[in-house]
């Protein structure tokens, strides 16, 4: 019995010396430099970048234990920093009988000690993380990146201690710096994934702030995951949040969209999204996706004094990509439209710091065209079809609009407004505007035509709102080039014409006009009166920015009212004469011209004769052939 089991131990110590010879071996291999050597090459090869590890070390098990050391993956030849990717220290646990049996990727521990990673994005809008540069990577990671939560990895505890993020993106000038840590994921129903960001887009401050859902529950198909994304850039804010039942897939969403600030075209740098110049705004909407596509739906937007909702989609499948809105509006206050141009929005209480600046010189200067540039470059970076339904359009007195709806259509740097319908004093303005921003002088279109506008709409609030009727018509057709709301109309060529048959005006009109003293004093004691109009009419010329009036008159029982003169559209500046010839005899009719000149803004009116001495007009002017000319008129080409 001593002797059999004598034999056994030593065959055992036989067999246990090979064993133990074999183990070192293995071990000694594995963590000798040609094994480091030999797995920086096949991570070289796979990543298309020149990988280093400064050591290995393995603990061999069911789950193994591996070590690296100092670990660094070199950047692109173009790339700023020296490497994509650096680590102080990668630890992870492997679970071997998953891998072997399932092809299950297990790790119970994941912990990266100091990693830095450094992301970039050249001029030519190439990725130094992109793995075009080797195929075999771009292979493989296709076939081993998730598709939904359930392919995920299995991470028991993941810790990210002390690091860093960098990206940099020279087309947009967009810099971020920022450190990311992670909790253990012991708790996978509380989030522990944090990332925070500071930059900057230009000259404008940029942050970002993520919490997101453990390792763990990523993996837990059977819980929503939870997301909470804010961003700030400048005044800007982006808030995204709420559970996506697979973030991979961006299925089962229940997240909401928010956005804030006192522009909404400031988003472009940000987003690449072409949003329109606005008053200060907010918007909220439920965010949903599918591949290739995002949508916002049941959108809730609130610009400047103006309350709109519907729904915005934006196709990435084309390039560039497709974006599509469908808005509508139960309260549109036309002003809040002025900024498209550069004008600023007329609530004083309700603009941004630049648009009160832009106000400010405009009245400082008596301008009334903004030189504010327009932010062209978006006509050339979204292909664009946005329909906007105002059902009541809240605007003042003088521009009594009162419904507003248009289909704009962006593409290859052409926009084009068709059709445009307008709603104006129980009337309808409608035709098509474009803008073409191929070349490197911008130019803009405009061919409107108006009917059934009622004249007494405009003098709503005034005193001559009670004696003022009649129905115009007439069109706009006008071409201008420039940056600048400023510059097209100092360039524009075309004509307006207007036109009225019938109706009546305010005879304390007629009479200052003409300066009728006798007229002008009873009806100042006494009141107004009406003044049967046979017609209205006129056309201005504009030819390269200078304005003039043609046939510009109004013919009333009393007398031929004419406006003579020009406008010149580059210095923003006025210069007329109005004048009435009188049909009937006036005992005091001063017989001189009211002169309005200056800025178009607010010009200076004053009588044409120094020392004005009333006479007698014995009158004698003839009726204006108001259908002749009328046809005329509206029969003309450009001049």
């Amino acid at each position: 019995m001593r002797r059999a089991a004598k034999i056994a131990g030593w065959t055992l110590g036989v067999l246990a010396v090979p064993l133990v010879l074999t183990a070192t071996g293995v071990y000694l291999f594995v963590t000798s430099d040609y094994v480091r050597a030999q797995l920086e090459n096949r991570a070289t090869a796979f990543s298309g970048r020149e990988t280093r590890i400064g050591k290995v070390s393995v603990r061999w098990g069911w789950v193994t234990h591996v070590l690296l050391d100092d670990v660094q993956v070199s950047n692109t030849d173009w790339g700023q920093a020296p490497h994509l990717f650096t680590a102080k220290q990668i630890e992870l646990d492997i679970a071997l009988r998953p891998l072997l049996l399932h092809g299950n990727l297990v790790f119970p521990t994941l912990i990266l000690r100091q990693p830095v990673v450094a992301l970039e994005k050249n001029e030519q809008e190439q990725w130094n993380w992109s793995t075009g540069e080797s195929p075999v990577a771009t292979g493989a990671l296709n076939q081993l990146k998730p598709e939904h939560r359930g392919e995920v990895p299995l991470i028991g505890r993941l810790e990210i201690d002390d690091g860093r993020v960098s990206y940099r993106d020279a087309k947009r000038k967009l810099a971020l710096d920022g450190k990311v840590q992670t909790a253990t994921g012991q708790a996978p129903a509380e989030p522990t994934a944090d990332l925070d960001l500071k930059g900057s887009i230009g000259n404008q401050p940029l942050t970002v702030h993520f919490v997101g859902g453990s390792v763990l529950m990523l993996r837990d198909t059977n819980e929503p995951y939870p997301v909470d994304l804010k961003v700030n850039y400048g005044a800007t804010a982006v808030a995204v949040t709420g559970t996506l039942q697979d973030p991979f897939q961006f299925t089962g969403s229940n997240v909401r969209v928010a956005l804030s600030g006192p522009d909404l075209a400031d988003i472009f740098p940000l987003l690449g999204i072409p949003g329109p110049p606005t008053p200060p705004y907010r918007l909220a909407g439920k965010l949903t996706h599918e591949p290739g596509v995002w949508r916002v739906v049941d959108l809730a937007w609130h610009a400047g004094d103006s309350d709109l909702a519907g729904d915005i989609a934006i196709d990435h499948h084309a390039k560039p990509s497709v974006l599509t809105a469908h808005l509508t509006s139960d309260h549109l206050a036309f002003a809040d439209l002025a900024p498209l141009v550069g004008a600023t929005p007329g609530s004083k209480g309700n603009v941004s710091a630049d648009q009160k600046k832009t106000q400010a010189a405009l009245e400082a200067k008596g301008d009334l065209f903004p030189d504010v540039p327009l932010r062209m470059e978006k006509l050339r970076a979204m292909t664009m079809d946005v329909t906007l339904d105002a059902k009541r359009v809240v605007a003042p007195d003088y521009l009594p609009v009162q419904t507003l709806s248009f289909r704009v259509r962006v593409q290859d740097g052409q926009a084009t407004v068709n059709p445009l319908r307008m709603g104006v004093a129980g009337g309808t303005l409608a035709g098509e505007m474009a803008l073409d921003v191929r070349g490197d002088n911008p130019q803009a279109r405009a061919a409107l035509t108006y009917q059934d506008v009622d004249l007494k709409a405009f003098f709503r609030g005034s005193d001559y709102f009670d004696t003022t009727k009649g129905k115009l018509r007439g069109r706009v057709r006008l071409v201008g080039n420039g940056h600048s709301l400023a510059e097209v109309m100092g360039t524009a060529t075309g004509d307006v014409v207007v036109t009225m048959s019938g109706g009546t005006i305010s005879s304390l009109m007629v009479s200052l006009a003409g300066l009728q003293i006798a007229d002008a004093l009873v009806l100042y004691i006494t009141g107004d009166d009406q003044i049967p109009i046979r017609c209205a009419l006129g056309r201005l010329n504009f030819n390269h920015g200078l304005v003039v009036f043609d046939r510009t008159l109004m013919d009333t029982r009393k007398s031929v009212v004419h406006v003579n003169g020009e406008v010149r559209l580059k210095t923003q500046e006025v210069d007329t004469e109005v004048t009435a010839d009188t049909k009937k005899f006036d005992l005091l009719d001063l017989r001189a011209p009211v002169v309005v000149r200056g800025k178009i803004r607010s010009p200076r009116i004053s009588i044409g004769r120094l020392i004005p001495i009333p006479l007698p007009d014995f009158g004698g002017a003839d009726d204006i052939d108001c259908d002749g000319m009328t046809r005329q008129l509206l029969a003309s080409d450009y001049p």
